[in-house]
């Protein structure tokens, strides 16, 4: 089983697209979660730190350029949050520990 080390929520807002929310809303409150939990990260892994700030960025530009409101940016950016959270902390090929857990429900 996966030990994660740490956790994201994001079910506040997550299934509120595309009833309540755009993607470029959704993006903001992406962003304003994600720069709260950076602070976690800084403190507990920091060797992680700049992939998760590039993240970040990816957001942000996502909320703020409405050129790129396309959901292939969005999932491209996603992507890229949860193979950073998928990370590997120890040589278990299966299982083992793993660095966050991104909640959706």
């Amino acid at each position: 089983m996966t030990d994660w080390q740490l956790k994201i929520d994001l079910s506040d807002f997550w299934h509120k697209y595309p009833d309540e929310l755009t993607l470029q809303e959704i993006a903001i409150k992406l962003v304003f979660v994600l720069e709260n939990f950076k602070k976690i990260v800084k403190k507990r892994f920091p060797d992680y730190l700049e992939s998760f700030e590039e993240i970040i960025d990816n957001f942000q530009a996502f909320a703020e350029d409405e050129s790129l409101d396309d959901p292939d940016n969005f999932d491209d950016a996603l992507e890229d949050l949860y193979d950073w959270a998928d990370t590997h902390l120890d040589e278990r090929p299966f299982g083992g520990k793993k660095l966050c857990w991104i909640s959706t429900r």
